[in-house]
């Protein structure tokens, strides 16, 4: 039987009433999703619609309570909530800054034609590509205060003596949790940061070069404004991390002293598994998803509002 004939009985077949229903209304692409779909369901969705639950429940001795907004009530009047607001919008606030302003300048280096450049890139990629766990011991240890190698590089200034307690006063403790999560995110921007870079067509700098401008000149009139989605996108991405950094904060101070570095992730974890108090740790986690969505869109109007004024801009220049 030739070939022309198997592929007119199989369209006939296909021709008839009722036949290949399933295949028709699901084509092969939407049934492949539908694995997908049930684990986002049962493993992303149902926790999240549980936890908003758990924020208008009371438990006590077994029995679940409906309390409605008496949870939110009482994280409105908490000094400890407010303050963990404090510290993780001045952590994002740090972490956008190092990572935007020293992945720029990083970018910068890496674009330069040098000897060896390649074995840099794939170096710098390295603190990224290590685990949390490992970092926060390294720098514990580098932090001691008796046998920390940075208290004895700092004893050899004027006036600073040798055991600074690092991770014991609230100022210091922030600032270290700061340089370490600085350290660890900062080659991801800088090579995306790269890449955007990268992509810049090298005749507006001919162009601009052509025109009289200097250095600096061409960094603010091509660069900055080829870099500026790449970074509006990237600072998005920065305050959601920050916001949802939690191991080498909690690993490292475990949010104290007391509550100084205690963002909202950390709090949450704390009146969770410390405190054992769930329903009150799942308004907290509402209050934080709210947080996210909120800093998200709002970084999103602004970028859209970014782009379009470019784009006005170069459609009139």
């Amino acid at each position: 039987m030739s070939i022309s004939i198997l592929r007119r009985r199989r369209n006939e077949i296909q021709a008839r009433p009722g036949s290949g229903g399933w295949s028709r209304r699901f084509p092969l692409a939407y049934r492949l999703l539908i694995p997908i779909a049930l684990f986002e369901g049962l493993f992303v969705l149902f926790p999240i619609i549980r936890g908003i639950t758990m924020a208008f429940q009371f438990t006590r001795g077994g029995i679940t309570y409906w309390v409605g907004l008496a949870n939110f009530a009482d994280m409105l009047h908490d000094p400890t909530f407010w303050g963990s607001i404090r510290v993780t919008f001045e952590f994002a606030l740090c972490m956008i800054v190092i990572w935007l302003m020293f992945g720029v300048l990083l970018a910068l280096l890496m674009n330069w034609s040098f000897k060896g450049r390649g074995l840099v890139r794939a170096l710098l990629a390295i603190p990224w590509a290590i685990p949390d766990v490992p970092i926060v011991l390294t720098f514990v240890i580098m932090l001691d205060p008796n046998v920390g190698v940075i208290n004895l590089f700092a004893s050899w200034i004027p006036g600073v003596h040798h055991q600074i307690p690092w991770l014991s006063s609230p100022k210091l403790a922030f600032f270290a949790i700061v340089i370490m999560a600085g350290w660890k995110g900062l080659p991801f921007y800088a090579l995306i940061l790269l890449a955007s870079l990268q992509s810049i067509p090298s005749e507006l700098y001919e162009a601009a070069r052509v025109d009289g401008a200097k250095a600096w000149g061409r960094f603010r009139a091509v660069t900055v404004p080829g870099l500026t989605p790449t970074a509006a996108l990237l600072v998005i991405l920065a305050f959601i991390f920050a916001i949802q950094q939690f191991s080498m904060i909690y690993l490292t101070t475990g949010g104290g002293p007391g509550f100084d570095t205690a963002t909202i992730s950390v709090l949450i974890y704390l009146q969770a598994f410390e405190f054992f108090n769930y329903n009150y740790a799942a308004a907290l986690a509402v209050a934080g998803l709210v947080m996210s969505v909120a800093g998200t869109t709002l970084f999103v109007v602004l970028d859209r509002t970014v782009l379009r004024r470019q784009y006005f801009e170069g459609r009139t220049a």
